[in-house]
């Protein structure tokens, strides 16, 4: 076999005319060497790895048959008794840039498939905010109302997030919003997120109609001859309501407004003349409301004793 590659003589042929030899053992077909690295292949025997070259460049086929196919530019041919034969001129050894126009240039090592790509969008300024109050109030009635913040850059735009759903944004450049009416009797908390901030914001309710009655009982006797007395009822808030209401539980009990001031009623109650009770002790009521605070009612207890005749 040729054991040196002639100066002009493609260097592929002459790779495929020689069997190279390493350590006595003979190396497959089509298969060649650098001095770079080392890696054991059989037992008592290793192969330089870095300039191996041939149609496979897995380790493990080093010894196997050749599938065919010229070895790369750059790779070096062995001699049977294991020495590395020189290049013809003009071919560049592998890891080497080329020299001249008539030099074989090596092929650049691709790019992995998963090499992220550069991103052509800009990424967006930040926004830093910092509340000048974490809280606020609000009345029943609801309405607009600000929160005020520095940001910086100054005014720069900023995530805005509400928790609840009676809460909506008038003007997210002004952080300005909108409470609407609190008609839930009861107080009632929401939150608003600002570049990731908390702000806490609290409704009232509205005022409860405080709603009184004096005296908190009534008892009325009836004598043999059917008689009775007039009992005096009065019926207050602490606030304007409105006009009273005043129910008797039953016919024969009877309930005339008389004075009205202000928040103020005066009722005067009595038993029905000719209401035929029979004798013995009769319980009723009065509820008393006011317009203002239909929901809220005041029950007054009525006894009737009825004195059986002789």
């Amino acid at each position: 076999m040729q054991a040196a590659v002639p100066p002009g003589t493609n260097n592929t042929q002459a790779v495929q005319q020689v069997t190279p030899v390493v350590g006595g053992v003979p190396l497959a077909p089509n298969v060649t060497a650098s001095p770079q690295s080392v890696f054991p292949t059989a037992v008592g025997v290793t192969v330089p790895v870095g300039g191996v070259t041939g149609p496979s460049q897995n380790p493990a086929s080093v010894g196997m048959p050749s599938q065919g196919g010229p070895p790369p530019p750059g790779s070096r041919p062995v001699t049977p008794n294991g020495q590395i034969q020189p290049l013809p001129p003009g071919v560049v050894p592998a890891g080497q840039q080329p020299q001249g126009s008539g030099a074989i240039p090596a092929t650049p090592a691709a790019a992995p498939a998963n090499a992220p790509l550069a991103s052509a969008v800009p990424s967006l300024p930040t926004c830093d905010v910092t509340l000048r109050l974490s809280r606020t109030e609000l009345p029943p009635t609801g309405g607009e109302f600000a929160i005020s913040t520095v940001r910086k850059p100054a005014n720069c735009p900023t995530s805005i997030a509400l928790s609840v759903p009676w809460l909506t944004t008038v003007d997210p450049s002004e952080l300005r919003f909108e409470a609407e009416p609190n008609n839930t009797g009861a107080t009632r908390d929401a939150l608003i997120l600002i570049g990731g901030q908390s702000f806490l914001v609290r409704q009232s309710p509205p005022a409860q109609v405080g709603l009184a009655a004096a005296p908190g009982r009534l008892v009325f006797g009836i004598n043999r001859k059917g008689a009775t007395d007039i009992k005096i009822l009065t019926a207050w808030t602490e606030q304007p309501a409105g006009n009273f209401i005043a129910k008797p539980q039953h016919p024969w009990l009877v309930v005339t407004p008389k004075r009205h001031k202000e928040h103020r009623q005066v009722y005067e109650v009595t038993v029905k003349p000719g209401a035929d009770l029979p004798p013995g002790r009769h319980d009723s009521e009065i509820e008393i409301s006011a317009e203002g605070a239909p929901d809220r009612s005041i029950v007054i207890p009525v006894v009737v004793e009825v004195t059986r005749p002789n």
